[in-house]
């Protein structure tokens, strides 16, 4: 079906990692998590949307989540079995409540010739699949992935990324109105895989080179971005500070080494730091972390704070670890995605492709001068 294929064609492959030990002493505070499985059963709710990777989380305010989904299974027929499913290349859905133990959930695609499609459709032999989104004002944008089918051993390659913009957000999903904006394009630059913040009247948006990894990071001055107008992005370019491509030599400077096309940044206030949460590699997924006092960096070697169960289990792959810090009911809330390399466990194993959700909270550590006081 293509998607554990895709995993390994989209950088997301089973490179080793040399951020994969844990360094304690860089960090002056940890990160404990354990399975809050209360609040995974939101995600089982309806008997026509049996499951979908990704999971990535927009806060729309006013109690509301939008929750972005790739590959899912969809059954019309209420069968509950992924065997008589149909499978579109994303979904999504709104949470009404931020609590997702006492929230309402309801999941939205697209219906064409009387069968299921994705909600994010693009013509022809490419496809979507979503990276993040972000209010603006009170316009919605979202950054998706594009994909494209090719003559390689996997069938498909990424070829980009496309942003739609949304007005009336607080409307229904299936009463929106999608318009896909121009949308400049950067080599083999993804840009929003990773979610976008608002910092000092710019939109900043991370971007992963889809090959190499390394992550880079673009803006737009707010006022275009609640516009639509991507058309002039600025690039940081280090020691140059924000550039332009037109400035005659620029080029931009990745600010993380070890990226991954899925991962999240939040701030801390009670820290005065970012937190950066991705599964760490293929062959190690533990659910990393990574802090920086600013988003250009320099970012903390990277530190896995919860080995998943189902780390090491034949046939399973575990990746887009991601934090979610909208949701109430914990400290911190973060999710992965288990999936497999065997179609047939894909479709009859109901234990796995929906979100795996974690509850955890930060816990400081004094330095040793301190600990005796």
């Amino acid at each position: 079906m293509g998607i554990a294929s895709a995993l390994i064609g989209l950088g997301l492959g089973f490179a080793a990692n040399a951020f994969g030990q844990a360094d304690q002493e860089a960090f002056p505070y940890s990160i404990e998590a354990q399975r809050w499985e209360a609040a995974e059963k939101i995600f089982h709710s309806d008997r026509h949307w049996l499951g979908g990777d990704g999971a990535s989380s927009v806060d729309l305010g006013h109690g509301r989540v939008l929750w972005l989904f790739g590959d899912s299974f969809i059954d019309l027929s209420g069968s509950g079995s992924r065997r008589t499913s149909d499978l579109v290349r994303n979904s999504i859905a709104v949470q009404t409540g931020y609590d997702p133990t006492r929230a309402e959930m309801r999941f939205f695609w697209k219906i064409k010739n009387e069968k299921p499609a994705a909600f994010f459709e693009r013509k022809g032999d490419h496809w979507f699949w979503p990276g993040s989104g972000i209010m603006v004002g009170k316009r919605l944008l979202i950054f998706l992935m594009e994909i494209r089918s090719a003559e390689n051993a996997l069938g498909f390659e990424s070829c980009g990324w496309k942003a739609v913009l949304i007005d009336y957000p607080q409307n229904p999903p299936d009463r929106w109105v999608l318009t896909y904006l121009i949308s400049p394009q950067k080599n083999d630059l993804v840009v929003g895989s990773g979610n976008p913040l608002i910092k000092e009247g710019f939109l900043q948006v991370f971007a992963t080179d889809s090959k190499s990894r390394g992550v880079y990071l673009v803006r737009w001055p707010e006022h275009s971005a609640l516009a639509g107008t991507l058309t002039l992005p600025q690039w940081w370019a280090g020691d140059r500070g924000w550039v332009s491509l037109q400035t005659e030599g620029a080029n931009p400077c990745p600010i993380m080494a070890d990226g991954q096309m899925e991962f999240t940044v939040e701030y801390l206030p009670q820290h005065q730091r970012y937190l950066r949460i991705q599964t760490l590699s293929m062959i190690n997924p533990c659910l990393a972390m990574s802090t920086a006092e600013a988003l250009t960096g320099p970012w903390a070697k990277q530190t896995c704070f919860f080995a998943p169960p189902e780390q090491g289990m034949p046939e399973l792959l575990l990746y887009a670890g991601k934090s979610h810090p909208m949701l109430a009911g914990a400290d911190l809330v973060f999710t992965y995605s288990v999936n497999t390399t065997s179609e047939d466990r894909l479709l009859q194993d109901m234990s796995i492709y929906f979100p795996v959700v974690l509850k955890g909270e930060i816990r400081f550590h004094l330095p040793p001068s301190e600990k005796d006081d």
